[in-house]
C-alpha cells in the first residue's frame, strides 16, 4: 500500500507535463506594445494604435444624456381612495433627480406653467432658469 504521508512532499509535487507545443504560436507576430519593457516608454510614431479617447467621436464625449436632461412629468398622489394628478418639472444633476412642483392637472394656471416650462426646455434654457421661472409664476 503506497499511501502518502503528511511529510511526503514528493507525492504532492510530482506532476506530468502533458502540454502540447503548437508551432503556430511561435510564428505569430508580436504587437508593438509587447516589444517594450513594462517601464519602457513608447514613442507615438512606433505605436500604430491611438488611445481609446482618440477613437471616440466628438459627439460622444459629452456626458450621458440623462445627466443633462430635464422634462415635465405627470404624476399622481393617492389620498384615501382618490388619485390626484399633478405636473412637476424634473431635471438631473449627476445621478440625482431634482423636482419642482408645477400644479394640479385640473388647474388652468398649472397648464399655463407647464406650457411655459416646455417652451423653455425646447428653447434650451438651463434647469436653474426654468426653476426660477416656475417660482416667479407661482408668486
Amino acid at each position: 500500500m503506497n499511501q502518502p504521508t503528511l511529510f511526503d512532499l514528493e507525492a504532492f509535487t510530482k506532476f506530468e507535463n502533458n502540454s502540447v507545443n503548437d508551432p503556430y504560436w511561435d510564428q505569430v507576430e508580436i504587437a508593438p506594445q509587447q516589444t517594450h519593457s513594462v517601464g519602457g516608454q513608447i514613442i507615438e510614431s512606433e505605436f500604430p494604435y491611438k488611445s481609446v479617447g482618440g477613437q471616440v467621436l466628438s459627439d460622444t464625449l459629452k456626458s450621458a444624456p440623462q445627466h443633462d436632461t430635464h422634462w415635465v412629468e405627470k404624476y399622481w398622489v393617492e389620498r384615501g381612495s382618490n388619485k390626484y394628478w399633478y405636473y412637476r418639472y424634473c431635471w438631473m444633476v449627476g445621478r440625482k433627480i431634482h423636482r419642482r412642483y408645477i400644479g394640479s392637472v385640473d388647474s388652468i394656471r398649472a397648464k399655463q406653467r407647464k406650457a411655459a416650462v416646455e417652451i423653455a426646455i425646447s428653447d434650451g434654457q438651463p434647469p436653474r432658469e426654468i426653476e426660477n421661472l416656475i417660482r416667479e409664476q407661482r408668486s
